[in-house]
């Protein structure tokens, strides 16, 4: 009987070089896109100066609610 680790092996490379091509299609942003990131009016809200403090607080609240919610579903 033949080890079947040489087809695992080539199933794993298969799969490995087919989510390299998807990750070298999106991972990568233009020049245009890098620039509108940062953009210094991006830094500001449209009434003013971000309250980034604020925006983190919210932001890891809504975090930890996404993660308290998987846990309750996987418990389930």
């Amino acid at each position: 009987m033949r080890h079947p680790t040489g087809s695992l092996v080539r199933l794993a490379g298969a799969v490995m070089c087919e989510q390299d091509e998807i990750w070298q299609e999106s991972r990568y942003f233009s020049e245009a896109r890098m620039n509108e990131l940062y953009d210094d009016g991006r830094t500001r809200g449209t009434d003013g100066p971000v309250d980034w403090a604020r925006l983190e607080a919210e932001a890891r609240k809504m975090l930890e609610s996404g993660l308290e919610l998987a846990d309750r579903v996987e418990a389930a």
